[in-house]
């Protein structure tokens, strides 16, 4: 079976090149042969505007731009009318798009008069791009970008449904990329201080570098709106399982505790996680799914909720949040790697009583809810680009 879907794959990457006017690839007559030359390989297309990851990646690269090295981004069917292929050339990166030029981006990699670096981005692209990339371009300083610990992630959710074959599985497979197979690269990026510590048990200290999410203010502050013109409350993710229990977690076990007190109050959902929901209707309840422009949502309702009972890394959710000065209350996992001290920069809780407690407090409580508003920016901090101005340095001594 396997067999055949690889065969069906194949002649409909065929056919959707045939269908390209334009065989060639986007951006690659700026290529400038005497800057430095970083690769970016990914399992799909990042999207920015669908997962907080790709946009993480996102101001990786344009860190890279500014710095005038050429960056190349190498993802498998990602054809020209994919429209994150224009959204990155516009950025200035190179995007390999499959044509007729090359048989794939292995091929196109082997024309490229040099690369200086290449990034594996995530752990599925990171090991079915390593032997292959490793013998193409065996100079080159490799870095795997680990994202969050995948292998913690699962063994977190083991905790709450240990009978689930397939999180056994995928803790073994990510368990064995994430502590033996990075061994084999020169520099490992977790995305928090804590899960560098975490790694430091299996890697290498002087392999492993720490680059948090990068979050700015996206809005002036005199733009947020008042308390009081605000109401609802908010929960943002993709359909990536953490966000499908928090969302099932939320409504079963949080809010009617929150309804009993105060059943006006709404929760807006949005992101494509409501592809997955099943058995949720509720008026109370909004899923209003992925949107364009998220600054409505965050400047309208009173607050973000994040209660993630698993997961790992650094939860972009919240540092978007801060970056519309949205205060937050999550759990200790939500909280994770993002250094918050509890009632200066968030709320904090994760027994679903105090979590509904909080809700109930906050969404009435001014001076609480102005504190955690005024605190967003400070919030920010640990967020910025100084992390990758010492790997930029750090690539230099390499």
């Amino acid at each position: 079976m396997a067999i055949f879907k690889s065969i069906k794959r194949y002649y409909t990457q065929k056919e959707e090149v045939k269908k390209q006017s334009d065989q060639s690839i986007p951006n690659y007559n700026t290529y400038n042969p005497h800057n430095k030359t970083i690769v970016f390989l990914t399992l799909h297309m990042p999207a920015p505007a669908h997962d907080s990851g790709s946009n993480r990646l996102k101001e990786i690269i344009l860190f890279f731009k500014n710095k005038n090295y050429n960056c190349i981004i190498c993802s498998k069917n990602t054809f020209r009318d994919n429209g994150y292929v224009d959204y990155f050339s516009d950025l200035g990166a190179i995007v390999f798009v499959e044509s007729s030029q090359y048989s794939s981006y292995f091929d196109f990699l082997k024309s490229l008069p040099k690369v200086d670096f290449v990034w594996y981005y995530g752990g599925k692209s990171f090991y079915s791009n390593l032997k292959k990339v490793s013998k193409i371009l065996p100079e080159a300083i490799s870095l795997y970008d680990m994202i969050d610990i995948h292998f913690l992630r699962y063994k977190r959710a083991i905790k709450i449904n240990p009978k689930r074959i397939s999180l056994w599985k995928n803790f073994l497979k990510f368990f064995f990329i994430e502590t033996k197979l990075a061994r084999k690269v020169d520099l490992v990026a977790t995305i928090s201080n804590v899960e560098k510590e975490i790694m430091s048990r299996y890697i290498d200290d002087d392999k492993l570098i720490t680059i948090p999410n990068i979050h700015y203010p996206k809005i002036s502050k005199e733009k947020s709106l008042l308390f009081e013109d605000r109401e609802g409350i908010l929960f943002i993710g993709s359909k990536h399982e953490p966000n499908i229990d928090a969302v099932h977690y939320l409504y079963h076990e949080i809010m009617p505790i929150v309804w009993k007190e105060n059943n006006e109050i709404k929760v807006n959902i949005i992101g494509n996680l409501n592809e997955n929901i099943q058995g949720i209707e509720d008026s109370r309840f909004i899923f209003t799914g992925h949107v364009c422009d998220i600054e409505p949502f965050f400047t309208a309702n009173k607050f973000m909720i994040a209660p993630l009972r698993y997961g790992a890394g650094v939860k972009g959710k919240i540092g978007q949040a801060f970056e519309y000065y949205l205060p937050v209350i999550t759990s200790s996992i939500g909280a994770e790697g993002m250094e918050l001290i509890h009632q200066r920069n968030a709320l904090i809780y994760d027994a679903k009583e105090e979590f509904a407690l909080a809700i109930l407090n906050l969404y009435n409580n001014q001076p609480l809810w102005q504190e955690l508003h005024q605190n967003s920016e400070q919030s920010l901090k640990p967020f910025s680009n100084k992390a990758l101005e010492e790997l930029f340095l750090k690539f230099d001594t390499l």
